[in-house]
């Protein structure tokens, strides 16, 4: 009983630190309102463009799409968003039997559209959020950078998937700017976690561990990717696009017989989009598999395996909880779910590869 409590209050900093980040950053809003509100509860008339099935009562749209081909959307201009660099929208959105359509992003959504002076979309992250299926009310919000060669923005709310029905209320726009106690409360956290690292780095003992090299690196790899600003992924994956169609396009050039490009650009679209999935999977399967592998060649009791995995679901946890430290990134429990099958896999893979190294063994004895 004594080294249960021994161990447990081991982790017991490690814990306590994570519960107080989740519930701190939970409540804790980094912007606040810079400026008169751009749209709150408008009606119908309010619309600078309609389309499809869309009504409203006292500021309750009902977007329908009762066949595919017939979506439905309204937009709404933002007067003086361009002068401000951060706006935040939010809605209570509700969805019944909404259907996606090709694409992920063909459902429910509301979406933050800016223009330039040619009246023309501008390619950006702009939506908010994306619904499917059926799921009751719930309020949906964003925060997002108004780019140089916007001239005019719009906030839409789009009902785009193959069918169903979606619902909004309560409809918001307004200027937001960070608050300056953000930079405060982001140093302090980061100074406990780097703290926390140091305590942790000789209780692992990650110091003396026999493959201590390669889970380190490991380590490092997942916390770069946790921490690395959201922009800088955008940014990449955006030039990974434009490459991607300038190949297409140098190809619809050579052959003479045409070549699905919208279908190619979105399966390479999901394919990006998968990449963030795999990452997480493919880093916590490494680590997990290492990590056994280290206690295996350590000759650990069969119980410090299970130890092992529950400290790193404490360190996936803890993982996507300084996402919250970040500017443009938050946590998420499906990436945690990710990790977890990630650490399953691992172990799968460590049985696998140890029985086949045992049996090895075994087949030499008996042949010597």
């Amino acid at each position: 009983m004594k080294e249960w409590k021994t161990k447990l209050s081991l982790r017991l900093p490690a814990v306590i630190l994570l519960m107080v980040t989740l519930l701190f950053w939970g409540h804790y809003s980094r912007f606040e309102v810079a400026g008169p509100v751009l749209l709150e509860s408008p009606a119908i008339t309010d619309a600078t463009r309609m389309r499809g099935d869309c009504t409203e009562t006292n500021g309750h749209f009902v977007l329908s799409v009762p066949s595919p081909g017939r979506t439905a959307s309204l937009n709404f201009r933002l007067k003086g968003a361009v002068t401000y660099s951060l706006i935040r929208v939010g809605a209570r959105i509700k969805v019944t039997e909404v259907e996606r359509g090709t694409r992920e992003w063909r459902c429910a959504r509301l979406v933050l559209a800016q223009y330039d002076r040619n009246d023309k979309w501008i390619s950006a992250e702009h939506g908010v959020v994306a619904l499917s299926g059926t799921g009751d009310w719930a309020w949906h919000e964003d925060v997002f950078e108004i780019v140089p060669e916007a001239v005019h923005v719009d906030l839409a709310i789009q009902q785009i998937g193959k069918s169903g029905t979606a619902e909004f209320d309560r409809i918001l726009a307004e200027p937001v700017r960070l608050r300056s106690s953000f930079m405060i409360w982001q140093a302090v956290f980061a100074a406990l976690w780097v703290g926390m690292a140091a305590l942790y780095y000789k209780r692992c003992r990650l110091n003396t561990r026999r493959l201590r090299l390669l889970i380190l690196i490991n380590v490092l790899a997942i916390l770069a990717g946790t921490i690395i600003p959201g922009e800088w992924i955008a940014d990449s994956t955006e030039k990974l696009k434009t490459a991607f169609r300038n190949k297409i396009e140098q190809q619809d050039q050579i052959s003479s017989a045409p070549i699905q490009d919208d279908r190619r650009i979105e399966q390479f679209n999901e394919m990006i989009g998968e990449a963030h999935v795999a990452g997480h999977f493919l880093l916590f399967t490494s680590l997990c598999f290492l990590v056994y592998w280290s206690a295996a060649l350590e000759r650990q009791h069969l119980i410090y395996f299970f130890k092992v995995a529950f400290d790193i679901l404490i360190f996936a946890a803890i993982t996507e909880s300084l996402q919250y430290l970040t500017l443009d990134r938050t946590a998420d429990v499906i990436d945690w779910r990710i990790d977890l099958w990630g650490l399953l896999a691992g172990l799968m893979l460590f049985l696998f590869t140890r029985g086949i190294v045992t049996g090895w063994h075994r087949l030499r004895m008996l042949r010597t």
